[in-house]
């Protein structure tokens, strides 16, 4: 009977073992957290990503799916994670991308001037960066420079490489 009780005892402790283990939380939790910091900060330099967070109720068994968030520059940052094997080796995707304002501005003046023939200046906000999700459209102003007529421009981030495709609202 004690033995048995033993063997009971053995068995619901090996269980929660196997299971804390399984989940997200302790020190492979951590350890994805900072790799994610590293490896997925290195894609987007020079700007900065902030602390990872990873869901903590994640069960880490091969083709799990979840998103771990973060900020750069203030803004809210995400990458998608799925796991590959049992081994815990993992592959992750950026579902954000941080623009520099400055930069697509410069880019869309080129190309919308170029497309309409007379030049003019881009406005698509006064912070130095913008961090949006890949496939999310966003609006800048674009000024005549002669005469200071005005239109809006939407622009589509295509993917994690910063490709934008923009068109002229007509208004």
């Amino acid at each position: 009977m004690l033995r048995n009780r033993r063997r009971q005892i053995v068995l619901i402790l090996f269980s929660l073992f196997v299971i804390g283990s399984a989940c997200g939380g302790g020190d492979s939790q951590t350890q994805l957290e900072r790799e994610l910091q590293d490896r997925a900060g290195s894609d987007i330099l020079p700007v900065q990503l902030g602390l990872v967070d990873c869901p903590e109720d994640v069960v880490m068994t091969p083709e799990s799916v979840f998103i771990c968030s973060s900020e750069v520059e203030g803004q809210y940052y995400e990458l998608q994670v799925r796991i590959i094997d049992a081994q815990g080796q993992y592959g992750f995707v950026h579902k954000h991308y941080p623009l520099q304002l400055l930069n697509t501005e410069a880019l869309l003046r080129d190309e919308v001037a170029y497309e309409v023939g007379f030049d003019i200046t881009i406005d698509c906000g006064d912070d130095e960066y913008l961090v949006a999700p890949i496939g999310s459209s966003f609006n800048c102003i674009a000024t005549r420079a002669e005469g200071g007529a005005r239109a809006t421009i939407e622009v589509r981030l295509e993917d994690d490489a910063g490709r934008l495709n923009w068109k002229l609202l007509r208004e």
